[in-house]
Parts: structure tokens; sequence; C-alpha cells
């Protein structure tokens, strides 16, 4: 089997995840790291036996005597533009994490970019890929549960409260925009996968914790083009018996013919019209958040592989109709009315 070569970028505390998660991976390797943190990019190669590893600055070294196939962008979002140009200009695939950049605009050149230089890029979007979303969808293409009317997902985290909010990265604190941004997009992209596209939104935020810039909390209520209805209640400062469980909260997903319900655990219920709630079981797959990353680092791989790069379920421009989406929700909390995804 063919083995494409990669170059890691960043090395703060997703990179150690996604290296956790190459390692599980078919087809495709991290070959490098380089990081703005020269220590840091030298202790996750180590961790994760790689043999090279540098700089920021040493990228286009790297990229010269290694010729990878691709690059993983790990790093914040306002560095992901910079990264991709040295990516597309040397003709490699790239990786991008998301937020895909600062602004929608950026996001939208950066996509255009590599589009324009013949480069594929798929963006990170790993929540998709969580192993009970996989299965839900699976159990909603059974038509088990029939006609779907209403989703809600409580989102209930707990790691924005008190004066050290988000340890693990600290940096959410100064995002102008953030839980929407950076954290609320992964469930528009998973209810788009599950759902349908989205026609309209409804939504309003606040901001509890006042160490933060952005947003800490939101609601927000979406029409999609089926007719369903979702709402997206999020609090990142609530207090939750469990800092950051396994899914972030739980949903319920209501049908003509039943309803089924999403644990913090990964665990899926369905009541069947006129029986009582049975637990459904499913094998979640190891690693991260139900196998998440191993699984979106598999697509990736398998998508360069078949040399047809819109094969990709979060290729750049599938996923900037997420980003439209959360942008359209801060318009609908300027301007306090619905608003209307062209």
């Amino acid at each position: 089997m063919e083995r494409l070569q990669g170059i890691i970028v960043g090395s703060g505390h997703f990179a150690h995840i996604q290296m956790e998660a190459w390692a599980k991976v078919k087809g495709g390797a991290i070959i490098a790291v380089v990081s703005q943190d020269t220590e840091g990019a030298r202790r996750l190669a180590e961790a994760h036996q790689v043999s090279h590893w540098g700089a920021d600055s040493d990228i286009d070294k790297l990229i010269h005597e290694l010729k990878p196939d691709f690059l993983d962008i790990c790093t914040p979002p306002d560095s992901h533009f910079k990264y991709a140009k040295i990516a597309a200009d040397q003709g490699i695939s790239v990786l991008c994490q998301k937020p895909v950049a600062p602004s929608q605009e950026e996001s939208e050149q950066l996509v255009r970019y590599c589009r324009d230089k013949g480069v594929p890029v798929m963006i990170n979007e790993n929540w998709r890929w969580q192993g009970w979303y996989r299965e839900i969808r699976r159990i909603i293409d059974s038509g088990q549960l029939g006609r779907l009317f209403q989703v809600y997902f409580s989102m209930r985290p707990g790691d924005g409260f008190g004066q050290s909010p988000y340890p693990l990265q600290p940096y959410f604190k100064d995002m102008e925009k953030f839980l929407l941004y950076e954290t609320g997009v992964h469930w528009i992209d998973t209810f788009r996968y599950l759902f349908g596209e989205i026609e309209s939104v409804c939504c309003q935020m606040r901001t509890w914790n006042p160490l933060i810039k952005g947003e800490d909390a939101a609601i927000v209520l979406f029409n999609f083009v089926n007719g369903m209805t979702g709402i997206y209640d999020a609090n990142r400062v609530v207090y939750a018996t469990e800092v950051r469980p396994a899914t972030y909260g739980w949903m319920n997903l209501e049908g003509e013919l039943g309803n089924l319900r999403l644990d913090k655990d990964g665990r899926i219920f369905i009541t069947l019209r006129g029986e009582t709630e049975q637990e459904h079981a499913y094998s979640i797959p190891d690693g991260w958040k139900g196998g998440s990353v191993i699984s979106t680092h598999q697509h990736f791989i398998d998508g360069l592989l078949s040399g047809d790069s819109f094969y990709f379920e979060t290729e750049g421009e599938k996923y900037m109709i997420s980003q439209r989406i959360v942008y359209a929700c801060y318009q609908s909390v300027s301007e306090q009315r619905v608003v209307t995804i062209s």
C-alpha cells in the first residue's frame, strides 16, 4: 500500500491528540514537526518517534529536504493562511484545522488559493466523525425513526468557569468571537451531516465569564431545508458534574416513529412508538472522542490516495457553508432577526 508522508505544524494541546491518531492511520504518517515553540516541536517529535523537527522558520528547508505529500496545519486560526500558502505554492496537499481563518473572507481566500494552485484542501473537522454520530446517521438512514421533526443538543462542557477558564487552550480567552466561531461550528457541521442543509438561523448570545472577550453561551434555532427544526443550546460556564465529557453534552432527536437520545458518554438510546426506551448496542471506536481524529485523518489519506479531492466530506468549498452559517448566527444577534442562508 502506498504510504503518504506529511509535516505537522504546531505543537500545542491538539497536536498531541493528532499525533496519537496518525499512529493508527493506514497509508499515511507524519515525518516532521515544526512549531513556533521549537522546544515544543522537539518534545512532540520525540514523544512520537519522529526524527525531524524544527522551528517555524525551518519549514521551507524541511519541505525541500523531505518532499512531503501533505501539510497538517494544527495552529491557531490567524496563522492558517500563511501555512496553506506555503504548502500550495509547493504543490502540497493541505489538511487545515478549523476555524479556517479569523474571518470568513480570509477563509474563502485560503480555500480559493489552494484551489487555484490545484492543491486539495480538507478542513480538519472531526466532530462529524465521532463514532456516535456515524452510528446515529446509520440509524436515521435505516428509517426506524421515520420522518424527523426536531433535534435538541445541550452543550455543557463546564470548562469556562472561574479565574482560569479553558486551561487546555488558554488562547480561547482572547478570541473576540469564541463559542460559535470556535466550538459551535462543530455542531453546525454535524447537523448538516446528519440532517441536511440549513435554511435559516435565529440566535442569541451571552458572555458570562468577564475574563474572556468573546461569547461563552449561545442558543441557536435552526430551520432545515427538509422542514426539521434544530436547537443548539450551549453554555461553557454553567456547572457540569463532568468537565468536557465525551460528547460535551446530550442530544434528543424526535421522529414520527420513535425518538433517539445520545448520552454524554456516547451511549445511544431509542424509544420506538408504543415501546419503552432501549439502549442501542454498538461498538464505540477507540481513540479520542469515539475515534474521531483517527477517522478524520484516515478519510483525508483515503481521499488523497483516491485522486479525487472532492471525495472529502469537509473539502474546503463544502466546509465554507458551515462557516457561513456561523457568521449568519452573529448577524442574527447584531440585527435581532432570523437570517436566511444564501
